[in-house]
């Protein structure tokens, strides 16, 4: 349930109209039609306005409330640590670089190999797409019985669903950012 449908809810409960509402809360019925129209959300200090001339706690109105889907999800050096993590062992990390991802259309992730490691071999459902960008380092790619070797700014697009995998040939940590589409984990 999104907070307008809550707040129309709480309201009609109360067997009180969006003018008596504002003249209890002191919130403009402009305002109120708004907020229950999901044109906007108010804030802290009117959700309380509303609270108090509802005689119910900010609780009882975010009980129940969708979680707001973020619409940007920024990650830096600092922040990456927030990001969810697939490790295929100790020598091998995803940071997935998207929330909510079974609701996505696609997949991207900073993969982190260290030096003469690798990811396992493998096939994704046919219909899979995957961009592959390499950030730093120096990998083989191997896609099918073929290698590619993929180097600091080097790219590469194939279909996900051939057997492939990726192996640190060089000396220091490979950085690369994956795509994965549809989403599959």
């Amino acid at each position: 349930m999104k907070l307008g449908e809550k707040l129309k809810a709480l309201r009609k409960q109360k067997d009180l109209t969006l003018d008596k509402l504002a003249e209890l809360s002191g919130v403009a019925k402009a305002t109120l039609s708004r907020i229950e129209n999901g044109v906007t959300t108010g804030n802290l200090n009117t959700h309380l306005k509303i609270c108090n001339a509802l005689s119910v706690n900010l609780g009882e109105l975010y009980k129940g409330l969708e979680n707001a889907e973020e619409k940007v999800v920024a990650f830096d050096e600092k922040t990456i640590k927030d990001a969810e993590v697939f490790n295929y062992d100790e020598k091998v990390s995803a940071f997935i670089l998207a929330k909510q991802t079974g609701k996505k259309k696609m997949l991207p992730q900073l993969l982190i190999i260290e030096p003469q490691k690798g990811t396992p071999t493998e096939e994704n459902l046919p219909g899979t797409d995957i961009f592959i960008f390499c950030i730093e380092g120096e990998t083989d790619l191997k896609i099918g019985d073929k290698t590619y070797q993929l180097r600091k700014n080097g790219s590469t697009y194939f279909d996900a669903s051939l057997p492939h995998s990726v192996k640190n040939t060089g000396s220091k940590p490979a950085k690369l950012i994956t795509v994965v589409s549809p989403v599959a984990l």
